[in-house]
């Protein structure tokens, strides 16, 4: 054998063992990667993320444990485990399957965040809607926010007093929890309108008119008919001018009648506003 063949030789067994080698190395890289992973399944699924409290916050409409009942959420489980049951939960880390059940089942709740907070506690973040008046449909009573979301039904009369309530606009049907879709589109920006200069006009005098408002009539588009204290109709036609009118609104009311006396206050009639007492 020539020198060029041991040279040839002694090539090819350093490449074998350099193969070789290398081999070794990914499998003890493997190895200890199947190690590490393996570790921390058993350290995500031991006792240390058992969840022993499950705290809501933001919530003043439903009970915290109405909120959780309704989550699906239960102590004593671990929140790994929990988690993933969705494999996108366990991506995010959130419980985006159960944020969905409550929204969807609690009308009121506009928000909702649930998060583990490690290592054993889970906690539920919400934010609810502010009922703002009730819409009238048909004989019932629908009390909706300023977004116009549908919230409950309400059929006890004390509840009704609390609210404002819309008249004259109506809708195909309606979802608990959803936005509600008005026939008239303005209904809700025109009676913002009309609310936000009441108590606007309110802001630096005694006499409040904006307390005193019980119905508005959104039937015509850009016009407004109200009454307050169920007792004085006010025709307002449109919205030119709703400082003046509400300022001689409430002087009249102070002023002009008695605190029993009905009637319609009418601003469409001419230049004057006039006043046909109830018979």
């Amino acid at each position: 054998m020539n020198n060029s063949q041991k040279k040839n030789l002694k090539t090819t067994k350093d490449k074998k063992k350099k193969k070789y080698r290398f081999k070794i190395r990914r499998l003890k890289k493997l190895f200890t990667l199947v190690v590490i992973v393996t570790a921390a399944v058993l350290f995500v699924r031991s006792s240390v993320f058992i969840v022993d409290n499950i705290k809501v916050t933001g919530n003043k409409k439903y009970q915290a444990n109405e909120i959780i009942l309704r989550s699906g959420l239960v102590t004593g489980q671990n929140v790994f485990k929990m988690l993933g049951e969705k494999p996108k939960n366990l991506l995010t880390l959130k419980f985006g399957d159960k944020e969905k059940a409550v929204s969807e089942s609690m009308p009121y709740i506009s928000s909702i965040s649930i998060r583990p907070s490690l290592p054993k506690s889970i906690k539920i973040k919400v934010t609810e809607r502010t009922p703002y008046c009730i819409l009238d449909i048909k004989g019932t009573s629908l009390l909706i926010d300023k977004q116009g979301f549908a919230l409950e039904v309400i059929t006890n009369q004390n509840e009704k007093k609390k609210y404002i309530k819309i008249i004259g606009n109506s809708l195909d049907s309606f979802k608990l929890g959803q936005e509600l879709k008005f026939k008239n589109k303005d209904t809700l920006s025109d009676l913002m309108i009309f609310c936000n200069a009441l108590i606007k006009n309110d802001k630096d005098t005694k006499q409040k008119m904006y307390p005193r408002l019980t119905v508005v009539n959104m039937s015509d588009p850009g016009v407004i008919t109200a009454v307050f204290e169920n007792r004085v109709t006010v025709k307002f036609g449109d919205m030119d001018e709703l400082d003046y009118k509400i300022g001689f609104l409430r002087n009249f009311f102070v002023n002009n009648i008695n605190a029993k006396q009905k009637g319609t206050l009418d601003f469409t009639t001419g230049k004057y506003p006039f006043f046909a007492p109830a018979e």
